[in-house]
């Protein structure tokens, strides 16, 4: 009867000590790898870019002009981005990452307040949306994340905060310009490009699905924050931001 319990004492230790290991590699088996590269693509909207009162000047046709602007705002159409990066997990919920990538958008038009000069002559219009010709904003984004992610999950929810520069150039393309009312007649002129490098604050967020330790995929969005932006030229603003959707991949080693 002894041996009986005996026996029965090491099956139940050996059972635990089965169990016990499976549970521990199943843990290491989605803890999170040290080294990981990432990328990500999708859409890019930039709702609007409020500029400080502005004024240019130049010359066409033998004819010479000024246009100032106050309220000036820009918004674009949807468009898109890209971005690739590596990160390094820290620990098992912390990650650091470095990322860098690309945004595009049109700029159908601008609305503001406009005071315009020809020869001498001068007229004003309020509250006016002119529409812009081949103008776009390209960025390349470039950032240090601190990630926040739990890799035992098989979804895994993320959110992450960001700070680096976003070097910027704006094309404003063409506008007709009606100079009828002082005088003149009607022009495109050539609004000009203007690059900055604003500073950046990233913070995103988004849920991801692991295939396997090493593979995972899943959706994220962000907001960039752009704030000191000097296009040069008197052409400045505060402060605009850019909203994203994108589809994440991210593989670790």
């Amino acid at each position: 009867m002894n041996l009986y319990w005996f026996l029965a004492l090491v099956a139940c230790l050996g059972l635990q000590g089965v169990a016990r290991s499976q549970d521990s590699e199943l843990a290491n088996s989605r803890k999170a790898a040290g080294v990981y590269l990432f990328s990500e693509g999708g859409a890019a909207y930039m709702p609007n870019i409020g500029f400080k009162d502005w004024s240019t000047a130049g010359s066409f046709a033998g004819n010479s002009y000024s246009v100032g602007y106050s309220d000036l705002n820009v918004s674009t159409d949807i468009g898109y981005n890209f971005l690739g990066g590596i990160g390094y997990a820290l620990n098992k919920n912390l990650s650091l990452e470095l990322e860098a990538g690309f945004i595009s958008n049109s700029i159908p038009s601008y609305t503001g307040n406009l005071n315009a000069t020809l020869n001498g002559t001068s007229g004003s219009l309020t509250g006016v949306t002119v529409p812009l010709n081949s103008a776009s904003i390209q960025q390349i984004p470039i950032c240090m994340n601190f990630v926040v992610m739990n890799p035992d999950l098989s979804f895994r929810p993320m959110v992450g905060i960001g700070l680096g520069a976003c070097p910027t150039r704006m094309d404003l393309g063409t506008v007709r310009a009606d100079f009828t009312q002082i005088g003149g007649g009607v022009y495109d002129l050539d609004m000009g490009s203007y690059t900055a490098t604003p500073f950046l604050i990233k913070l995103k967020a988004g849920l991801g699905y692991s295939f396997s330790r090493n593979f995972d995929v899943g959706l994220r969005a962000y907001v960039n924050i752009l704030t000191g932006s000097d296009f040069g030229e008197g052409l400045e603003s505060n402060v605009y931001s850019v909203i994203g959707v994108n589809g994440n991949m991210t593989l670790r080693f």
